[in-house]
This record gives C-alpha cells, structure tokens and sequence, in this order.
C-alpha cells in the first residue's frame, strides 16, 4: 500500500500510532487496517490524544453493513486492498475530496471531522442547542424525552472531547453544521 500511494504523497508507514513517535503531522491522513480490534483502538487512541485526523479505513473483503458501521463512528471512507494502484489512488482521491468539500480552513476541516463522529441524532441534539433552544425544546421537536437529549449532549461532549456545551457549539459553528429537518421544521413553524 505504501508503495501504491507514494505517488499521490509522502507516505509513512506505522504499525501504531507509538510510531510517529509523538509527531502529528499537520494535514495528515491515516490508513487503518480493520483487522480485530486495530480499527476502534485508533479511533480510541486519536480521541484521547486529542487528534483528528481523517481515518480511512480498508480490509480485503467486508460486508455493506460492516462498512456502513465503520463510517458511521466516523471514518472518512473504507477501501478495498488489495486493488490495483490507479484504482487505489482515484478512490483515495475521492474519498479525500469528499470529505473536505465546502471547507475552506484547515479548522474548519477538523471541525468537520470531529462533529462527523456524532450519530444523526447526536447531530440533530447539538444543531437544536446550537440554536439556542432548551433540552425539553429540544425533546419536543425530536419526539424525544428530555433525559434522552441530556444523555445525547452528554455524548456528544464526550466524542467531541470538549467539557461543555459552549465549546460544542462552538465546534459546530467551525464545522458549518446545519440544523436537522427536525429543528429546521419547528423553527419555520414558529416563525
């Protein structure tokens, strides 16, 4: 793999992250082989560290439903390896194409990157107090109680690994997140 995608960079390979030996490269992206647990023990190791870096990850053969999952918790793509390289290199491309498209900072793009971890409704729970609206507010518009909004936002603190919610939103307005249909529904209604 290091060799397919030479051309497209400066690759370096690295069986962990105790690899880079403490070195985040600016505008890095990593390429994760989901065998056992190697894939979540990233994604893990990233989230302490503080980093967010686009994860793409690939393996020989997965199921739909098993990709489907992995780029639900937040990675950027899945590749299948091996492939040959041309066909390697133009799904890398446009995998990274996709995920940077409409950011124009490199916060921006990692802003992106960290609210892009939080399921759909984590992002319909962080959209609605962006705008400004109470956890019960929130609840209604969602058809949800609101003990399960606090435990959404108490989440979405968590995988944002920020400590309150003022640094969340401020996450969300680098990221541009747009407010759910839900929220968007209700607003439009109340106007």
């Amino acid at each position: 793999m290091t060799l397919a995608l030479g051309e497209m960079g400066y690759v370096v390979p690295a069986d962990t992250l105790d690899d880079l030996g403490g070195r985040w490269p600016e505008g890095a992206w990593l390429l994760v082989h989901d065998e056992g647990p190697q894939l979540p023990q990233t994604q893990q190791a990233l989230r302490s560290a503080g980093q967010y870096y686009p994860l793409v990850a690939y393996s020989k053969q997965a199921s739909i439903a098993h990709i489907m999952d992995v780029l639900s918790d937040g990675a950027a793509g899945y590749l299948e390896w091996p492939t040959p390289g041309e066909r390697l290199r133009r799904s890398l491309g446009n995998i990274m194409t996709r995920k940077w498209q409409g950011s124009t900072t490199p916060e921006q793009a990692r802003a992106k990157q960290r609210v892009g971890q939080l399921s759909p409704r984590e992002r319909e729970v962080l959209s609605g107090v962006s705008e400004g609206y109470s956890s019960k507010e929130v609840a209604r518009t969602l058809g949800i109680s609101p003990r399960t909004v606090e435990l959404h936002r108490a989440n979405v603190l968590t995988k944002l690994g920020v400590r309150n919610v003022a640094a969340a939103v401020r996450l969300s307005v680098e990221a541009q997140l747009d407010a759910g249909p839900a929220v968007t529904q209700e607003r439009e209604l109340a106007l």
